[in-house]
């Protein structure tokens, strides 16, 4: 269904610009898992209209992020967000965006920053206007496989990106963040914005994108379009636990967190949480952790096999990705990197047939098609891997990778104008990018052309 069509039914764009967006890979889901998307996409129709009112934007001078109206009592209203989002303002103004686009100026001292280094944080202001505010849900009762809603702000637009839960953590995890989301996007803005269930309740709170590689230059980064775990959710049921420690009486009371054996969705999240800090040694313990209670947990060996890429134990995560896509051969991410690793590993072969399968499950996968261009090039067929890189620019014009890829096949065909024309694109795209490197090895490349 078109995006404008979607957005229409939803009657979302009414008082802010937003976006409804689903994840690709849906197109390689399982009939179970896509029954669940379209059931959230069926919610998010009835319910999307009601959750918009209840986000708010929140402007911090040089950040923005997001948060959600939780209480009203007279005039104050109460907005939870994550606590990055607002610490360390010092006198910096803060701005409330509410949905009918008023803005509230917040002093300071109006935010309050949770206890124990939990990344949430709490913002009240004051207004005669009436506001939607949210229900709070029962993240306890969350299970594998559950479709949820994401919702933030990225810049002025409304994102909605419906996923499903992938982990559930048991216990207290670094800075609260205890539940693994799959297929919604975490985007920069959007953290301290909702995280609902199919019923339209408050489940918890966004706040990490989980970082994952690019498959074409093996390089971190921060958001990636084909990951199924997206990122990492702060529980509603542990703002709960604390909401007293912050003057709010929310009238009910949960459970203390369990004190019991962690799960092996415990030490995925700690283990996940680690990879964020760079601490990839103690992710690939905790996924081995993992993975002794979970043995089938598909997810762990993707995960741990990008942990071995970024520590260059190319054999490890080649191992790892193809006892992923044993569990789950319809795994269009695990094919992805997998290939690029025997890329790397110069199974030039092997990488084909791996980008050959992404193409087939998702033939709109860019990054598959530079893949396996850069392998076509190497088992001299640069002319077939030419095809390759304009398919890739075609679905991406932005992919400065493919544009440089490009260059050096025309080179290798002798075409020395059109590697020059490519290599300049490429250059251009990483100066805006902000790739420094990539931009000066580019830029004396095209001077080495231009020499001749």
């Amino acid at each position: 269904m078109p995006k404008h069509l979607i957005a229409s039914l939803l009657g979302i764009c009414i008082a802010l610009p937003c976006e409804l967006t689903t994840s690709r890979r849906s197109i390689a889901a399982s009939p179970s898992e896509n029954t669940n998307s379209g059931h959230l996409l069926s919610t998010a129709a009835n319910r999307a209209d009601r959750l918009r009112l209840q986000i708010v934007a929140i402007a911090t001078g040089s950040t923005q992020g997001s948060g959600v109206i939780i209480q009203r009592r007279g005039r104050t209203y109460t907005i939870l967000t994550a606590a990055h989002v607002v610490n360390n303002l010092g006198s910096s103004p803060v701005n409330i965006i509410t949905p009918d686009r008023q803005q509230y100026p917040i002093d300071p001292r109006a935010v309050k920053l949770a206890p124990n280094r939990i990344d949430l944080a709490t913002i009240t202001f004051e207004s005669d206007r009436e506001y939607v505010v949210a229900a709070l849900g029962n993240s306890q009762i969350l299970t594998k496989g559950q479709p949820i809603l994401a919702i933030g702000f990225r810049g002025k637009s409304l994102k909605f990106y419906p996923g499903t839960m992938v982990a559930i953590g048991r216990q207290a995890h670094d800075r609260g963040y205890g539940l693994a989301i799959g297929g919604a996007e975490i985007l920069p803005g959007m953290s301290g914005g909702g995280l609902f269930d199919e019923v339209g309740s408050l489940v918890g709170i966004n706040g990490k994108s989980i970082g994952t590689i690019d498959p074409v230059s093996i390089k971190v980064v921060r958001v990636n379009r084909v990951k199924p775990v997206s990122g990492l959710a702060i529980s509603i049921d542990t703002f709960v636990q604390i909401a007293s420690q912050l003057n709010l009486d929310l009238g009910t009371k949960l459970p203390a967190l369990s004190t019991s054996l962690p799960t092996a969705d415990d030490f995925f999240i700690t283990a996940g949480n680690k990879s964020q800090q760079g601490d990839y040694h103690g992710a690939i313990a905790d996924y081995d952790r993992t993975l002794a209670m979970n043995p089938q947990f598909s997810e762990v060996y993707f995960r741990r096999a990008i942990a071995r890429t970024l520590l260059k134990d190319w054999q490890g995560a080649e191992a790892d990705y193809t006892r992923a896509i044993a569990i789950e051969p319809r795994y269009p991410e695990a094919y992805l990197h997998r290939g690029s690793v025997r890329n790397s590993l110069t199974n030039w072969r092997g990488a084909k047939s791996d980008f050959d399968a992404v193409i087939a499950l998702d033939p709109y996968s860019s990054s598959a098609h530079v893949g396996r261009g850069v392998a076509l090039c190497a088992l001299d067929r640069c002319r077939s891997g030419l095809q390759d890189y304009d398919r890739a620019i075609a679905l991406n014009r932005s992919d400065a990778d493919a544009h440089s890829r490009r260059g050096f096949a025309h080179y290798r065909l002798g075409n020395r104008k059109n590697a020059i024309d490519s290599y300049i694109t490429a250059a251009e795209l990483y100066r805006q990018q902000g790739k420094d490197r990539d931009y000066l090895e580019t830029v004396e490349k095209i001077r080495q052309l231009v020499r001749g």
